[in-house]
């Protein structure tokens, strides 16, 4: 494990594990090395089970965006394959993500922007699914690019959803929009809103925990 140390104009020290299994230390500016050691220390256990997960997992390697690599789509894994082409465009067949790439473009881009625009789609189709079954409306629905923040709804019923949700299965996507939709109601995490997701997903919380445990580590597979 490599550790590295980056000073900042911040208030408190935080400790990242990225996605090559290394840590990351933030810290403000001044802070002696032996107070940072001491912490990394204290958390030693932490650092190890996160490296852990992050080393077992199958895709945790920095990509190239090369032809072979793995990559996630609706919890399942795919191999990409890359061709020239007078067109950008993306598609799956036979277990595998192919891009056809003009001359000069990022397969990067490409892929990520596909990625996007299925998340949109299919999300789109979950949320008018279980809006239904909620008998609730919502204002609109926009794709982000968070990491860490999987959806969001505003008081005037506005819904974010992360892109990374279309690397999950199924299953965790509709977590997060039955989530979503159920702040319609109750724009907190009050006893009411967990029994209006229970409502309609009775196992919410092992799929809260699941994408706990796995959601960081899948959007760092990108």
């Amino acid at each position: 494990m490599q550790i590295q140390i980056v000073y900042s104009k911040r208030k408190t020290i935080s400790l990242i594990i990225t996605k090559d299994a290394n840590l990351l230390v933030r810290a403000p500016f001044g802070t002696n090395k032996s107070t940072i050691i001491k912490i990394i220390q204290d958390k030693k256990a932490w650092i190890e089970r996160k490296i852990d997960e992050i080393k077992k997992h199958p895709l945790c390697a920095k990509k190239d965006y090369i032809d072979g690599e793995k990559f996630y789509y609706l919890g399942k894994i795919y191999e990409l394959k890359i061709s020239n082409a007078n067109k950008n465009s993306v598609f799956l067949s036979d277990g595998k993500i192919f891009i056809l790439l003009k001359k000069q473009s990022s397969t990067k881009t490409v892929l990520i922007n596909w990625y996007k625009e299925q998340a949109l789609n299919f999300i789109k189709t979950r949320l008018n699914y279980y809006s239904n079954l909620l008998n609730c409306t919502f204002k609109s629905v926009n794709i982000t690019s968070a990491k860490k923040r999987l959806g969001s709804c505003d008081f005037n019923g506005n819904l974010r959803f992360s892109f990374y949700n279309i690397l999950l299965d199924q299953a965790y996507i509709d977590y997060v929009v039955i989530h979503e939709l159920c702040h319609l109601f109750y724009l907190n995490h009050s006893k009411n809103f967990w029994q209006k997701v229970e409502s309609i997903m009775p196992d919410f919380k092992q799929k809260r925990l699941w994408i706990r445990k796995n959601f960081y580590i899948i959007a760092n597979s990108l």
